[in-house]
């Protein structure tokens, strides 16, 4: 039996290895309950090897796979509206995200990358980041550091807007963020994966893309 003492250190342990890698889908709140990770976020069937080991969620390309559908959204603090993108056939990396979630502010600086890296390997993409952010003080900080990548988008709603996001690609509208979707350039929903990344991602990423 475990010494109360080094009982009590595994526990801290294993609490904090459960928290890595991914963030509640709202703020910590002192009550209220706790949003599970990877909560009935399932492999769909068919895909090739680099969507099975990257995607939480995988589709089919044309009329029979999950159209992207742009949520709503208002203005950014301090910033000018950004009109939708008009081009075709570029694939979107969509990415949700927040000013409080460590995870997702940590892996910004690679998403920069794999997007330059990407258009110098002939294929472009466009990155939109969506923040969940409720208050605009937090958010209009970042904004003025000028570390988000990307396009920079705000959800309506804020973190309320969330379970409906994430249920319109296909993934527990439960899942913590930050979540990343591949859009191909038909705008069909093509891969969630739900958690951060890490930089041996990419040749998984770069696979799916360049498979069409």
């Amino acid at each position: 039996m475990l010494h109360p003492t080094l009982r009590a250190a595994s526990l801290v342990v294993v609490s904090v290895l459960a928290l890595v890698g991914a963030c509640d889908a709202a703020p910590p709140a002192a009550d209220g309950p706790k949003l599970s990770r990877f909560n009935a976020a399932t492999k769909h069937s068919g895909g090739d090897a680099a969507s099975k080991s990257f995607c939480e969620a995988v589709f089919p390309r044309g009329e029979q796979g999950r159209a992207f559908v742009a949520p709503a959204e208002k203005s950014l603090p301090g910033v000018a509206s950004v009109a939708p993108a008009s081009k075709t056939g570029t694939w979107k990396y969509v990415n949700l995200w927040a000013t409080w979630c460590r995870p997702c502010v940590e892996e910004m600086a690679l998403l920069d990358r794999w997007q330059q890296t990407l258009r110098k390997d002939g294929l472009p993409i466009d990155l939109v980041m969506y923040s969940v952010d409720d208050g605009a003080d937090d958010l209009q900080r970042w904004l003025k550091k000028g570390t988000v990548p990307g396009t920079i988008r705000w959800l309506k709603g804020g973190a309320a807007d969330l379970p409906a996001v994430l249920e319109s690609l296909g993934v527990a509208g439960t899942s913590p963020i930050p979540v990343h979707a591949l859009i191909d350039g038909d705008n069909h929903v093509r891969c969630v994966r739900v958690g951060s990344v890490h930089q041996e991602d990419y040749a998984a990423i770069k696979a799916i893309i360049a498979g069409g």
